[in-house]
């Protein structure tokens, strides 16, 4: 059997993006075992796909004696094949110690020992299409693909649970406030007038979501608001949040890996964006997808730390995403 490692990146969004490469080479190799290694805290991404066959947890950092055990563990699962989505020389030398005789990887100033180097797509290529691009290393096309998630019947139950305590007979829109830096997040006060609007004019109910560390930055927006929001925000798994996201008729936030996950589900949503381009991370899918975008002063992705006027996202009105949510909705 041809056994393939793929070496995931570490974020939701990233690895979502990953899901049409995955996809792509069980079309191709039907008979493969095809595994996932990468951080524990995107497992849920991987765990449900009929297309992989396992899925190996690391830690954001590991020593010595846990890269031994990996290089073992990776041997004994003798693969044929590793793809190395970033260059890593770390990773491919694990990859190297472990016996995997062929390794791919993207052609870099930094030094690794895959043994396939592909040539890497611009810089001003989506980032999903420069994943699939490693594929060209095995003489494949990777192209026609969209992220995918796969919910679980856990994951159903728990969204079951949750929407029973949701005002009923209303059409329900989540709000998903934290960004992975806040240059990309929409102000608070813009969230808090949006909620109101969409609950006092269309009208429909709002859940906040986020993890358990982003309930301060949800009750600080609450405090803005007339009305009274849903919070789910630290009271579901990523897979039992999906299941959630399945069952709502709207889903808005900036540029984060939960903004995929939405459009993997084929959620309708919009995505307001600032300090990221759209062009190169934007969400991907076949459901309703609106993008807002004014940005055209600052070079992207904007990584100015100390910005005091964040002006990107600042610049993206209340009423320009009520517009939005309206043509959905109504």
């Amino acid at each position: 059997m041809y056994r393939i490692l793929v070496l995931a990146p570490n974020w939701i969004g990233d690895c979502l993006m990953v899901t049409p490469l995955i996809r792509v080479l069980k079309d191709n190799f039907p008979d493969s075992n095809i595994c996932v290694l990468s951080h524990e805290r995107v497992k849920d991404v991987f765990q449900n796909s009929p297309f992989i066959n396992e899925f190996i947890e690391i830690k954001d950092s590991i020593g010595f004696i846990d890269k031994v055990k990996l290089i073992r563990a990776l041997s004994l699962k003798k693969f044929d094949t590793a793809l190395m989505l970033k260059p890593s020389f770390t990773k491919s030398l694990i990859c190297k110690l472990a016996g995997i005789k062929d390794i791919a990887g993207f052609r870099s100033k930094k030094f690794t020992f895959a043994g396939i180097k592909v040539n890497p797509l611009s810089e001003d290529s989506h980032k999903m299409d420069r994943y699939l691009h490693i594929l060209e290393g095995l003489g494949i096309e990777g192209c026609g693909k969209i992220p995918e998630f796969f919910l679980s019947k856990k994951g159903k139950e728990k969204a079951e649970e949750i929407l029973t305590y949701v005002k009923k007979n209303t059409r329900l829109v989540v709000l998903h406030p934290k960004a992975n830096w806040k240059l990309k997040m929409w102000p608070e006060e813009y969230f808090a007038g949006l909620a109101d609007k969409l609950i006092e004019e269309l009208p429909v109910s709002v859940i906040f979501t986020g993890a358990k560390d982003d309930i301060p930055l949800i009750e600080r927006i609450e405090s803005f608001m007339k009305n009274k929001p849903y919070i789910l925000a630290g009271k579901t798994s990523l897979g039992e949040l999906a299941a959630v996201l399945k069952r709502v008729d709207l889903f808005i936030s900036a540029d984060t890996g939960i903004m995929h996950l939405a459009s993997a589900l084929k959620v309708p949503l919009i995505a307001v964006f600032g300090a990221t381009s759209p062009y190169l991370n934007g969400p991907r899918g076949r459901g309703i997808i609106k993008v807002l975008f004014k940005n055209k002063r600052c070079k992207l992705p904007c990584y100015e730390f100390n910005c005091q006027d964040n002006i990107c996202m600042k610049e993206i009105k209340v009423e320009d995403v009520f517009k939005q949510a309206r043509d959905v909705l109504l």
